[in-house]
């Protein structure tokens, strides 16, 4: 599959600009003039934007990581439910604790409820350390989307950035262009990294009832 993609548009899709949601107001994609640059029109439909520390992850983030990813129920390499890296203190007292609650992995077996469970506590984590590195509010689309990217790219990532330099530069009509950069993997379009990039970009752009 060939990927290509228009200022402000999706990868591989013919398609209006994503819409972009600001601190001045949320603007509808409308088309591309004689320049080929973007078009937008000011919506009715306002989101609003909230300080990280407010905001908490949604079913859209953790639907996106399921439908992505099949938990893993049997421990293996110290790994566990979506990716989750047991810490060697957990390994130690044989259980994961999320939100007062021990996940018991002495069997070294876990359901596939409890793998959710785990991944609710790594969201959480990922948000803990977006609070740390963004300095302006972002809406709730903003931060499902962040949590989706850096569950995939990891949060060691976070700080360095160049999605969240341009978050705190409040750039946003350029985010969803550098969310889907680096398609590639070994000199070759990898077509899993260029789908998450997609779902990625749709969702920091969603927009209630235009989306």
């Amino acid at each position: 599959m060939i990927y290509d993609k228009r200022k402000g548009s999706l990868l591989n899709y013919i398609q209006l600009p994503l819409h972009v949601i600001t601190d001045t107001g949320t603007f509808l994609g409308t088309g591309y003039n004689e320049s080929g640059n973007p078009t937008y029109t000011l919506s009715h439909v306002k989101v609003n934007l909230e300080d990280v520390k407010d905001l908490t992850f949604s079913s859209k983030s953790k639907d996106a990581i399921r439908l992505d990813n099949k938990p893993i129920l049997t421990v293996s390499n110290n790994v566990v439910g979506y990716n989750y890296k047991i810490s060697d203190t957990e390994v130690n007292y044989r259980y994961i604790t999320v939100a007062s609650t021990r996940v018991d992995i002495t069997s070294n077996k876990i359901t596939k409820g409890m793998a959710e469970f785990i991944l609710d506590k790594q969201l959480r984590n990922i948000g803990n350390v977006l609070e740390r590195f963004i300095t302006v509010k972002i809406s709730q689309p903003h931060y499902d989307a962040l949590l989706y990217h850096f569950f995939n790219e990891g949060t060691s990532t976070i700080e360095n950035s160049s999605i969240i330099k341009l978050i705190n530069a409040s750039d946003w009509y350029s985010i969803t262009d550098e969310i889907q950069k680096d398609i590639k993997k070994n000199g070759k379009v990898n077509q899993k990294i260029a789908t998450q990039k997609i779902t990625t970009a749709k969702m920091f752009s969603y927009v209630p009832g235009f989306s």
